[in-house]
């Protein structure tokens, strides 16, 4: 069986429009990276066959793509990393792009929730390698995770402020209805003590 080497590159993440912005993001990576060892905002991509294959937004048609491997001109190279060996043929190994290419369209993009660093993920599993370093992703997912959070406290907040205003209501109307209808009238037996 054919037999190739899988390797991830890691890129940071200089596309911004703001040279500034572009610094600071690599500052922060080799701080959060380099001295915390925590991860940061990284760019990924999967070479396989002597091709570099990654995702990205666009308004229609598939976000898989293909660059020379290390080459992508959208960001700054930072590191390869081998993920292992796949035991797949450069035929079904073209299959399985072929797949992604359907499953991942580029308007489904998200920074957090479906990004590049995900469809590495997605691919060196169909590969039969890996893992992709958790700390490659680490900094959309934790925060994918917050937002997460965020929402549903919000959603079960704005419930549970919903469910006291239908509470209070019922109760205003209980009491209103209440006291109108336990009053005795003025003829039956309680009114007149008996």
């Amino acid at each position: 069986p054919a037999m190739s080497l899988v390797t991830l590159h890691v890129y940071d993440i200089t596309n911004t429009a703001y040279e500034t912005a572009n610094a600071a993001i690599q500052g922060l990576n080799r701080f959060t990276k380099d001295t915390l060892g925590a991860g940061g905002i990284f760019h990924g991509a999967v070479e396989v066959n002597g091709d570099e294959w990654s995702f990205g937004y666009c308004e229609r048609g598939t976000g898989v793509y293909c660059c020379r491997p290390r080459g992508n001109s959208g960001y700054t190279y930072r590191e390869s990393i081998p993920l292992g060996v796949t035991s797949l043929s450069p035929a079904r190994v073209r299959s399985v792009v072929a797949v992604l290419q359907v499953q991942w369209p580029g308007e489904d993009y998200d920074l957090l929730g479906h990004n590049c660093n995900h469809y590495c993920e997605t691919f060196s599993e169909m590969l039969g390698v890996g893992p992709v370093p958790a700390w490659v992703n680490r900094f959309a997912t934790q925060a994918d995770a917050t937002v997460t959070a965020v929402t549903y406290a919000r959603d079960q907040t704005r419930m549970v402020v919903e469910e006291i205003g239908l509470a209070a209501t019922a109760a205003t109307n209980w009491l209103i209805s209440g006291f109108t209808a336990t009053e005795p009238a003025p003829h039956s037996r309680e009114a007149r003590g008996g």
